[in-house]
């Protein structure tokens, strides 16, 4: 039954995904380097929580390894008609092991593929990081997120 809502939404608002059977409770993204990220691919995920007092605001964890935490707050652009969602933001240039790539922006979408769908994930994405004032960045992870099912 949990899985006919998430079939059903299937390109749909990405918004109603999270939130569904999620409430504000924080939902997990999975990130998986890119072949040409040079960097080492150390285990990530992002924490995503929503606040209560705006729905375009969020407080994103990034855990790096399992031990390493950086936190900072984000923005939610949601294009609801194409089920994509944007979330925009910054990391603290300090926190990066370089501190060249401290802009972020994540591109979700609930159109999935078949596969994805059957390998227990609701949205897909990549995430570009960079440095946006001087107009470089690139595609560093692709994002997933399972369904609360599948957790």
């Amino acid at each position: 039954m949990v899985q006919l809502f998430y079939y059903e939404q299937r390109g749909k608002n990405c918004r109603k995904i999270l939130n569904y059977k999620n409430g504000r409770r924080p939902s997990k993204i999975f990130l998986y380097p890119d072949e040409s990220y040079v960097k080492s691919g150390l285990n990530r995920h992002w924490i995503l929580k929503t606040t209560w007092w705006s729905r375009n605001h969020c407080r994103i964890i990034e855990v790096i390894a399992g031990v390493a935490r950086r936190e900072t707050k984000g923005r939610i652009f949601n294009h609801a008609p194409s089920g994509v969602m944007f979330i925009q933001g910054r990391f603290k240039a300090g926190d990066d092991d370089d501190g060249e790539t401290p802009d972020f922006c994540m591109k979700l979408t609930s159109e999935i593929s078949a596969e994805d769908f059957r390998a227990g994930y609701s949205m897909t994405g990549i995430l570009e990081q960079g440095n946006f004032d001087e107009a470089r960045s690139s595609l560093t992870h692709y994002a997933m997120i399972k369904r609360h099912d599948m957790l």
